[in-house]
């Protein structure tokens, strides 16, 4: 059975294996280089020979079959009825030697898992608070429309100039919408099998959730250990990082470790109080 379940391994990673640089998908798009790879799919950098410009294209994995070209198109449909500045902007979708591929426009920036363990930037409160909101303004935009994103994380948002940009809509869904938790798909022996993940609810609250965890790493990047703190000592979070009390507050809420905000306005309200304060100005 290890035997069977290596060779099932290998192929997909063999059936996943990027596309190499000068390679043109849809006849159209020269890959650059690939610049994310997440469960679903693959993103390439790529130079647009219509136009010259740079575009991201993202492909279904292949090993994932019917249910990854699923997800790809639901995101698709999701960028589409999403258009705004800040967001990758829906090119086209298509179709070549059996893969999906999504074009959309290719949005320059560092991402904050850059930023904090590449480039070693710290973030103090003040400067939290500020990201926060920039991001949140994205989020209530994704939330007025009907959309939550569900995948706040450090690698999906981007910075370019102080202005904060939110990519990588793989996950999201309609407000309400019930997870795709099963999805007949085909494997690659061509036997038919039933896709399943755990997937957050679709609700404003998921993006909050997300959110307090995305303070929390912005916040963690100018924590310094105590020298006197024995290795093996769990500590939460409350204990090891010197927070005001108005802002640990707000991170109990957004992680449901104390009344939760009933949505996104809400917690805009709360963050435009804190930001009229004294000390976080």
């Amino acid at each position: 059975m290890r035997f069977v379940s290596f060779l099932s391994s290998f192929y997909a990673a063999w059936r996943d294996y990027p596309a190499a640089s000068g390679t043109v998908l849809g006849n159209r798009y020269v890959v650059q280089e690939v610049v994310g790879q997440g469960s679903y799919g693959l993103t390439y950098k790529c130079v647009d020979r219509t136009s010259g410009s740079l575009v991201a294209v993202k492909q279904a994995r292949p090993s994932k079959g019917r249910y990854g070209k699923h997800m790809l198109e639901r995101e698709a449909m999701i960028l589409k009825a999403l258009p705004h500045p800040r967001f990758p902007a829906f090119i086209e979708w298509f179709t070549g030697k059996g893969n999906a591929y999504l074009a959309m426009s290719f949005l320059q920036g560092d991402t904050f898992e850059d930023l904090i363990f590449e480039l070693g930037h710290k973030y103090g409160e003040r400067e939290c608070l500020r990201i926060t909101r920039q991001l949140l303004e994205l989020v209530m935009y994704t939330h007025a429309k009907g959309y939550v994103h569900l995948d706040l994380r450090i690698p999906n948002v981007l910075v370019k100039n102080g202005e904060i940009y939110l990519i990588d809509f793989g996950l999201a869904r309609k407000i309400g919408e019930p997870a795709p938790n099963h999805v007949h798909v085909r494997n690659g022996s061509g036997r038919r099998g039933t896709a399943s993940r755990q997937f957050k609810a679709a609700e404003e609250t998921s993006d909050l959730l997300d959110i307090g965890h995305f303070m929390l790493f912005l916040l963690y990047s100018a924590y310094v250990p105590e020298k006197n703190a024995e290795p093996s000592e769990e500590r939460s979070w409350q204990d090891e990082l010197a927070l005001s009390g108005e802002l640990k507050t707000v991170i109990e809420r957004l992680l449901e470790l104390q009344e939760p905000y009933s949505g996104s306005a809400e917690f805009m309200k709360e963050l435009e109080s804190l930001s009229r304060h004294t000390k976080f100005q």
